[in-house]
């Protein structure tokens, strides 16, 4: 892997804390299948199923059950079998090879999806009711995951109406819930620090909610 701009919390993987105009290699890892930039954090799948992650490590967000920052990867704790992994403001999430979903980080309004908003997590727990994942979306204040069925669920902030249930409120959500009227989506995405979310369909389209 090779990263490049901010390095202010090691965030680029190379060592070091100096910012990039041009990309420099990641320390240590020659395996990598995906990585996902957060804010100020970044995380890798690497081909046997394992996580490394590097850069800020306020609220857990690295998962190595430390709050420390880290400018070269270390491993995420009890991740063995992971097949995509994304990063967030300030929480992480992967899919497991199983479809189920874990998540780990700041875990405010439920955005780790456990049924708690409270404590952080520095190592992944477990998101309820997921078992036919596909692909996670972490953003900033909440998360989506695409399951197999082409249905997507979201958990977090419910504010300007971000998890797709038709609630705009300032209540959250700490488990899973169906987004309205998508059922043939092939992915989805937000940014790290997103208040909306977007999905492809299967004829090409795409539906998108939250903050207009």
């Amino acid at each position: 892997i090779k990263c490049w701009g901010n390095n202010t919390y090691g965030q680029l993987g190379n060592g070091n804390t100096t910012n990039q105009s041009t990309p420099v290699s990641v320390s240590g890892i020659s395996t990598a299948t995906s990585v996902s930039p957060g804010y100020v954090h970044t995380c890798a799948v690497l081909s046997g199923g394992t996580i490394k992650c590097w850069g800020e490590g306020a609220n857990g967000r690295i998962g190595n059950g430390s709050t420390s920052d880290q400018s070269t990867p270390v491993s995420v704790s009890s991740i063995s079998t992971a097949t995509s992994v994304s990063a967030g403001y300030d929480h992480t999430c992967a899919v497991l090879s199983g479809g189920t979903v874990k998540c780990w980080g700041n875990a405010g309004n439920g955005k780790l999806g456990n049924g708690s908003a409270w404590p952080s997590q520095s190592t992944p727990v477990s998101v309820s009711g997921i078992s036919t994942a596909t692909s996670v979306s972490s953003g900033f204040s909440h998360t989506c995951a695409l399951l197999s069925g082409g249905t997507v669920k979201c958990w977090g902030s419910e504010s300007e109406g971000r998890l797709g249930n038709g609630v705009d409120a300032s209540t959250s959500e700490t488990t899973p819930v169906s987004v309205s009227g998508i059922s043939k989506a092939t992915s989805v995405s937000m940014g790290s620090s997103s208040s909306h979310t977007c999905a492809v369909l299967t004829g090409g389209t795409i539906k998108c909610w939250g903050e207009g």
